[in-house]
């Protein structure tokens, strides 16, 4: 009997326990989950407002800075797309500068991060790990510190202002697009080219056909990274090609302008008018690049 009670106290504390346990987790979650519901508050609110105020004329702005348009106008969004800036480009011209080297250096990008990535998890050669530390130690190393010698470089060679020296300067292979892909590979099976130079497939073969469609996801995951940042890229295009003015470069002028005119729900329209495709693309896209940047190797 006192085995039997003794036993039924164990239980019971080890209940309480649980219980504890539970109560403070769950307290933990919803400490946790507030917190998150502010940062997103913060996050969403300046967005929101300048959205809010696209729609309202001048007056109505000046006179209700913070509540709904007492009358809702597309003035500002239709006006903002005839805007010019001072070498005479308007929006549609920036958005089609944007489109063309955004696809342009993703695709380069992504293809030289990919095969550099893949050679140097598939293969071995020497240098292989000195290549491999000069790619992490290089991104620790400021754009700033290379920028004269490469301005002056591209100048010599006359690819100043010209797409080419965009794309040449997307190529390079390393990066954060190369880590992930690196990652991937890294966890890829070899046992799919091995079968395939068993029925004596090369190398460039393996990889077009066999790894690149493999690796699909991804790439795409990249790929959508990489070009959400060349379409946001302003250094690149106002430092070797002013005249590809893109949309992140001319919205400066374009802000500029509308401080000058004191019209903000014009200037708001303007600052949103580039947001809005990166906004469509990472909301369509976020669970491709949540799944494929955070898990590596073979899905089944």
């Amino acid at each position: 009997r006192e085995n039997s009670a003794d036993e039924k106290r164990g239980r019971l504390m080890v209940r309480r326990q649980r219980v504890k346990k539970a109560k403070s987790d769950l307290i933990l979650m919803w400490v946790m989950f507030a917190v998150f519901v502010l940062y997103a508050i913060t996050l969403l609110f300046p967005f929101l407002w300048c959205l809010l105020n696209s729609f309202k004329t001048m007056e109505d702005f000046l006179y209700n800075v913070n509540g709904f348009p007492t009358t809702w106008t597309l003035e500002n969004w239709i006006e903002s797309f005839t805007l010019t800036i001072d070498n005479g480009i308007t929006i549609p011209q920036m958005y089609l500068n944007s489109i063309i080297l955004t696809f342009g250096c993703t695709f380069f990008s992504l293809f030289s991060c990919s095969a550099t990535g893949y050679v140097l998890t598939k293969y071995q050669f020497p240098g292989k790990s000195a290549m491999y530390t000069a790619a992490i130690v290089i991104m620790m190393i400021p754009t700033m510190g290379s920028m004269a010698a490469m301005y002056r470089l591209y100048n010599n060679i006359h690819l100043i202002d010209t797409y080419t020296g965009i794309f040449i300067t997307a190529m390079g292979g390393f990066g954060t697009g190369f880590l992930l892909l690196y990652g991937f590979y890294k966890n890829l099976s070899w046992a799919y080219a091995e079968a395939a130079q068993i029925d004596g497939a090369g190398h460039f073969r393996i990889y077009f056909t066999i790894m690149l469609p493999m690796a699909a996801p991804a790439l795409v995951a990249v790929g959508i990274l990489q070009g959400i940042g060349y379409w946001n890229d302003y250094f690149t295009v106002y430092m070797y090609a002013p005249s590809k003015t893109t949309i992140a470069v001319g919205l400066q002028g374009l802000v500029d302008q509308m401080k000058y005119r004191a019209n903000y729900p014009l200037l708001f329209a303007v600052m949103l008018i580039s947001l809005i495709p990166i906004l469509t693309v990472f909301g369509i896209f976020q669970k491709t690049i949540m799944e494929n940047t955070t898990v590596g190797g073979l899905k089944g």
